[in-house]
């Protein structure tokens, strides 16, 4: 998953972790109880995404959610369930519930959500949920009001014979309307633009007045982040180069790596790795920073790898 998409989505989930563990259970009382660490030091490092210990009907457990944009490419999801679902009894000694959430309609069409053997007396099984936003009723999470699942429900069911224009319309529309404090409010319009964005026009989205999602500290630390690591970056380079026309031409081409780096993010999350790769070398020979933060709003508003290459190269 694409780190931005990554950081937000784990932002706003843990924000809200009392609604999304509900949701997740379907049950009505979760008591969340305390953050898990998951890095283990193995041969390299795993860390799940969203683990806590639970309190749920009288028992303690650990609830584990895995959030994917698409499907599970390096190794499938089964396996890697498999993996973290092992680590975490034998840590924690207690029942684990895991959970995929699929944020593209085309993922997890596949994911089986369990693994099973048996043979000559060996027997193994392992269920995990599997959450696809595209077969959930969006307007019933409207009508629920929980905000940890609003900035997602454009990927969602839409309402009747809802067009996308309507259905994008009605979730920023009841997002604003949501009785929440700003900053939060804030993060949840910034993550709808994000998400929604994964699916439909990225124009749809302009209509969120930008002074609400300016009131985000997520939002403020992604621009702060994105200027600073250009600059940083220029001023290193600068230095090494000891000369003032030296630390300039360093800022410009922090800048240059910086703008790179994000546009192959966005692509990376919005299409196949297979279709970005053949691109990178073209990318990478670009010299001009106006030419590259041209192409990083090409990439934001694109449609298919087509319409992107299209532009790139006229």
């Amino acid at each position: 998953m694409a780190q931005q998409y990554d950081t937000i989505g784990k932002d706003i989930l843990n924000e809200r972790i009392n609604e999304i563990a509900r949701f997740v259970l379907n049950v009505p009382h979760v008591e969340v109880l305390a953050d898990l660490d998951t890095e283990q030091q193995v041969v390299r490092a795993f860390r799940t995404d969203i683990t806590k210990r639970i309190r749920c009907n009288n028992h303690e457990a650990v609830l584990h959610i895995e959030l994917q944009l698409r499907d599970s490419t390096e190794k499938p999801m089964w396996a890697r369930n498999a993996h973290y679902h092992g680590y975490l009894v034998g840590e924690h000694q207690m029942h684990v519930y895991s959970n995929v959430i699929y944020f593209h309609p085309n993922g997890g069409r596949n994911d089986p959500g369990c693994y099973e053997y048996s043979w000559n007396g060996y027997d193994y099984r392992l269920n995990y949920k599997v959450i696809r936003l595209i077969e959930i009723e969006g307007q019933s999470i409207l009508e629920a009001q929980t905000p940890g699942l609003l900035p997602f429900t454009p990927l969602m069911k839409p309402s009747g014979e809802m067009t996308p224009e309507r259905w994008v319309r009605h979730c920023i529309d009841t997002t604003i309307a949501t009785p929440i404090a700003p900053p939060m409010k804030g993060t949840l319009l910034y993550g709808l633009s994000l998400f929604g964005s994964l699916v439909h026009d990225p124009g749809l989205f302009e209509q969120i007045p930008e002074e609400l999602m300016q009131e985000s500290p997520f939002f403020q630390r992604q621009r702060e982040k994105f200027i600073s690591q250009g600059i940083t970056q220029g001023i290193t380079q600068g230095i090494t180069q000891g000369i003032t026309q030296g630390i300039t031409q360093g800022i410009t081409q922090g800048a240059k790596e910086a703008t790179l780096k994000n546009l192959l993010a966005i692509l990376n999350a919005k299409f196949h790795t297979e279709a970005v790769r053949a691109l990178t070398p073209a990318l990478e020979n670009i010299d001009d920073l106006q030419r590259l933060e041209q192409l990083l709003l090409t990439a934001v508003n694109a449609k298919s790898p087509e319409a992107f290459t299209e532009i790139l190269f006229k």
